[in-house]
């Protein structure tokens, strides 16, 4: 019996420290009043989920980052709606830190979209719509239209998109709704 005590206090205090060295790791700060930044500072050691929810539990963004990536990235929610956001990162084990943030920059669209460039031929788009029903993304190369895609996932889209030698005058993202709006996003 002992020796089961020994042994539980042994796991319970290396979980504690594998928690507490998770912690270190990961960091989510307010950086201004509608913007997030994320960062996991250390390769990880596992897949990780990034998820950002409203204050009614519903996903508005989520992102994955790969084992053995190490990750920074800044997440603006002006384009969502005034309110209080949970971000959180989680593993296999569960939840490695969460932050809420409140968003206090009024919504002037329908659509919350967002580029950055992964390397010279790929790109990331995420769109994240509350609202709007049928968002579509066209993707020109130069003035050329090279790719349509409907957004019919009610979480969004997250996706990384491969131009094979693009054109001199770039890549640009054209989002949609039927109701109208519309809005075009460069890569970063």
């Amino acid at each position: 019996m002992e020796k089961m005590k020994k042994l539980f206090t042994l796991l319970l205090t290396a979980g504690i420290a594998v928690g507490a060295y998770a912690q270190e790791k990961v960091s989510i700060k307010q950086t201004e009043a509608n913007k997030v930044a994320v960062m996991v500072d250390e390769a990880a050691n596992e897949t990780l989920t990034l998820k950002i929810t409203d204050a009614s539990g519903d996903v508005v963004l989520r992102n994955r980052i790969a084992q053995g990536q190490t990750f920074a990235q800044s997440y603006n929610l002006e384009g969502m709606p005034v309110g209080i956001y949970t971000v959180s990162l989680t593993g296999q084990g569960g939840i490695l830190t969460s932050a809420r943030v409140e968003n206090t920059v009024a919504m002037d669209q329908e659509v919350f979209s967002r580029v950055s460039k992964v390397d010279e031929n790929s790109y990331r788009l995420v769109v994240s719509s509350l609202d709007a029903k049928d968002v579509q993304v066209k993707i020109y190369d130069g003035g050329e239209l090279i790719h349509t895609e409907t957004v019919d996932n009610p979480q969004g889209l997250h996706k990384i998109f491969t131009v094979n030698r693009p054109s001199v005058d770039g890549v640009s993202f054209k989002v949609e709704t039927a109701s109208g709006f519309e809005t075009y996003v460069a890569g970063e």
